[in-house]
């Protein structure tokens, strides 16, 4: 099937194709019913808010519902999957995070260390409590463009271990552990200094040209006292 037209079907189609064959190369029993599916979405499109990896988690949540495998697949492994559609059928190119809070459908603090991603495959997820985020300002710009190609390259530097990369990557993580324990603390100074410390390393390791309005939206949000970054 042609996977190459942009939009919500390519997404769907690409899910269910490779959802058969996975199931098939990892026997798991699916039978050949018949089903309607259909799917909608109110996430803005190419702003970076992860919504072809919501959709995609949904139709194969939908399917293993449908074939009665709705605990067949852990949470991670869910993920998993989704981002193999996303990289390995649709070349996508995207990162860990996005998938995993929507596989779990709960706030997470995900831990990709090393030792983890190599040994089992996937990192330590430890679910939060909602309750404890303050109120949140979501904005975004007009239609973007697709965010794996801003993540085109980073594989690739990650592999030759560019110095700038691994040492951001670091500290990115050490900005999730601070902001966990800043929000559990209920220490929102705390937070709002590694929210802006997020960004600005991303801000190091993209480069100030391919942020775009995005820049310029958390410049504003600063201006006026705000902490600001973009999702991920």
């Amino acid at each position: 099937p042609d996977l190459s037209e942009d939009g919500i079907s390519r997404l769907v189609l690409g899910a269910l194709i490779h959802f058969q064959e996975d199931c098939v190369a990892s026997g798991l029993a699916i039978e050949a019913s018949g089903f309607k599916l259909e799917l909608d979405t109110d996430i803005p499109r190419q702003v970076g808010l992860a919504g072809s990896s919501a959709a995609i988690t949904a139709v194969i949540r939908s399917l293993l519902t449908h074939h009665g495998l709705g605990t067949a697949l852990p949470p991670h492994a869910v993920a998993d999957m989704v981002l193999k559609v996303e990289t390995d059928r649709l070349d996508i190119h995207g990162g860990l995070q996005d998938r995993l809070p929507q596989a779990y459908n709960r706030m997470l603090h995900m831990d990709f260390r090393e030792e983890l991603m190599v040994g089992r495959g996937w990192g330590a997820y430890s679910h939060m409590d909602e309750s404890l985020l303050p109120k949140l300002w979501l904005a975004h710009g007009a239609k973007g463009e697709e965010s794996g190609k801003v993540h085109a390259d980073l594989p690739g530097r990650w592999a030759e271990q560019d110095p700038v990369m691994v040492r951001v990557i670091h500290e990115l993580a050490w900005c999730a552990h601070r902001g966990k324990e800043a929000l559990v603390a209920g220490d929102m100074a705390s937070l709002s200094t590694e929210i802006n410390r997020n960004f600005d390393l991303r801000t190091e390791l993209f480069g100030e040209d391919a942020l775009g309005e995005n820049l310029e939206m958390v410049r504003l949000a600063r201006s006026l006292g705000s902490c600001a970054k973009q999702p991920g």
